[in-house]
């Protein structure tokens, strides 16, 4: 019995300290979740109908639309700066020189791709140009020598081989009559007082032509009728002097070919003489040596290649150039050109020169230093016409589009506004600490008599998007849950009674308010929950420092802006 009583109080004191721990924890514990948790206010809210902008926040920072960073880069190699006259802050006019490095070697270029380009035209304008009577007498001539090698080759070839006495005796005295013809040609030559007149005459003639170009050529006029005037006489000189130098030539050609005649006769009554002798003598063609007989062919064979050298010479002049050695000639004359073209950009390129009127931003050296063709001398800016270069990544560009405006601010003049437009959306971003970020280009109106410095950080707030007539709730009264917005729906007049969870579809949101799509119409009720305390970590804030709850969403698209209207 006694065992029953001790293990009952047993009982009760353990159900003692059960209730006292329970009734500590309580008073302790939960009075604590109390005191951090905070109070909890609801209100009920209605939804409306008004209009709303969305804007993207973004930074960016102050640069010229028009900047240019300036080297050498025609450069060959590398060079000391020449001269740099120039520093940051000059303001700086289109086509002034701003730095040069030495150009002496580029100019030695320049007149050597000059000089090739001169000499590509020379040929190809002799090969487009009609042969003159002076050359086609020179190729007649040169034809009529080769055809009396020939012969003369010819005929010694044959007294080799045919050694005949009737003929050589005939070739005696047909030697000596030719002897004696062709002395009295040669006589007859040197007589032609009809032929020497007729070159006095071309003489007299071309002396006026010669001194009229003589005459224009020592004034210095310039224009186009000089000009001309200039190339007719020329024109005219050159005429009389080839008609002069064509008939000297014909009557040289006459004389030579009479002497010639001479020689030949001479040299055939010579050889006449010495095989009727040899004849006489009882030789044969056995009694000449072998080395002889081989040396008339050779001297056949050859003469007969000069003829037809000299018959394809003179062919050549009538027909004229052939059209692969215009066509080969034509090309070495475009790329002579080519080359003065580059040669004279390389020229150009000792010189950086101002490409618009600007400030000079920097310079990167001094005189004396070494550059080469990447080497950045300086930076020149058009600080008229600023833009702000905006930073958005990649989550908010596919709502950025060419023609919104914008607002911006700057850090440097607080209190300030500036109106801008999105000037055009980049289709390549950069990657930058995991996030694909584009720099979108925004006009900037209004901000002229600041002391605005490239490079400066830019506050813009671009408008992307203008609706009106929508529904719009408070931001705050939005929950999420498992990837769905909903809000609480009162069943009762009591915000703090009884509530239905609706399902809702979000638009746009400035921040404040959020755009409903579908799930409410106007004039609807929405509870809206708020907290006061920021000590939970589970629970979120919402504007102003109100806790959203636990179960608020986060941000719906977009952020920032004026409220709506109501």
């Amino acid at each position: 019995m006694k065992k029953i009583i001790r293990w009952a109080l047993g009982v009760l004191v353990l159900a003692a300290v059960g209730v006292g721990g329970y009734w500590y924890y309580q008073s302790h514990v939960v009075s604590a979740a109390t005191t951090t948790s905070g109070q909890t206010y609801a209100q009920i809210v209605d939804v409306t109908q008004g209009n709303m902008a969305a804007t993207a926040s973004v930074v960016g920072q102050l640069e010229a639309d028009q900047s240019v960073s300036l080297a050498f880069e025609k450069m060959s190699d590398t060079a000391n700066l020449l001269t740099l006259a120039v520093q940051a802050g000059n303001v700086v006019t289109k086509g002034q020189v701003l730095a040069t490095i030495d150009s002496m070697s580029y100019q030695q270029a320049l007149d050597q791709a000059n000089s090739d380009l001169l000499a590509a035209k020379e040929t190809l304008a002799d090969l487009k140009t009609p042969a003159t009577a002076l050359q086609i007498a020179q190729a007649d001539v040169a034809v009529s020598k080769a055809k009396v090698a020939l012969q003369e080759a010819q005929d010694a070839l044959d007294d080799l081989i045919n050694p005949d006495m009737p003929s050589l005796e005939s070739a005696v005295a047909s030697a000596k009559s030719a002897l004696a013809t062709a002395q009295a040609n040669v006589l007859a030559q040197e007589q032609d007082t009809a032929g020497k007149t007729q070159l006095d005459q071309l003489i007299y003639a071309e002396s006026t032509p010669t001194a009229e170009y003589t005459r224009l050529a020592a004034e210095t006029y310039s224009d186009a009728l000089y000009q001309d005037r200039l190339n007719l006489a020329y024109n005219k000189m050159m005429d009389t002097q080839d008609a002069r130098v064509t008939n000297q030539l014909n009557s040289q050609s006459g004389a030579l070919q009479a002497q010639m005649t001479l020689r030949n006769a001479q040299a055939t009554l010579a050889d006449a003489q010495e095989a009727l002798a040899e004849a006489q003598a009882g030789g044969d063609a056995s009694t000449s040596s072998a080395l002889a007989l081989a040396t008339a062919k050779v001297a056949v064979n050859q003469a007969k290649v000069d003829l037809q050298a000299a018959q394809e010479a003179r062919q050549d002049l009538d027909e004229g150039a052939d059209a692969t050695e215009v066509a080969t000639a034509q090309a070495a004359v475009d790329k002579a050109q080519l080359a003065v073209s580059e040669a004279e950009d390389a020229l150009a390129g000792t010189q950086l020169v101002a490409p618009f009127d600007g400030t000079i931003l920097e310079t990167n050296a001094v005189a004396g230093d070494p550059v080469s063709a990447d080497t950045t001398v300086l930076t020149l800016a058009n600080l008229d016409t600023l833009q702000v270069a905006a930073s958005v990544d990649e989550t908010t560009i596919r709502q950025v589009k060419a023609g919104q405006t914008a607002a911006i601010t700057f850090d440097a003049f607080p209190g300030q506004s500036f109106t801008g437009q999105v000037l055009s959306i980049p289709l390549q971003g950069t990657l930058e600490g995991g996030v694909m970020v584009y720099t979108v280009p925004v006009s900037l109106t209004g901000a002229e008599k600041l002391a605005l410095r490239v490079g400066m950080t830019a506050n813009v707030e671009i408008k992307v998007a203008d609706i009106t007539d929508a529904l719009l709730l408070p931001t705050i009264a939005l929950q999420q849950s498992n990837g769905q917005y909903q809000v609480l729906v009162p069943t009762t007049a009591d915000p703090n009674g009884a509530t239905q969870a609706v399902t809702v579809e979000v638009g746009l949101s400035d921040g404040t308010y959020t755009q409903i799509l579908k799930g409410l119409s106007v004039g609807d009720k929405v509870v809206e929950q708020v907290k006061s305390t920021t000590s939970d970590n589970n629970q979120q804030m919402g504007p102003g420092g109100m806790d959203m709850g636990g179960g608020g969403p986060p941000a719906p698209p977009s952020g920032g802006g004026a409220p709506p209207g109501r």
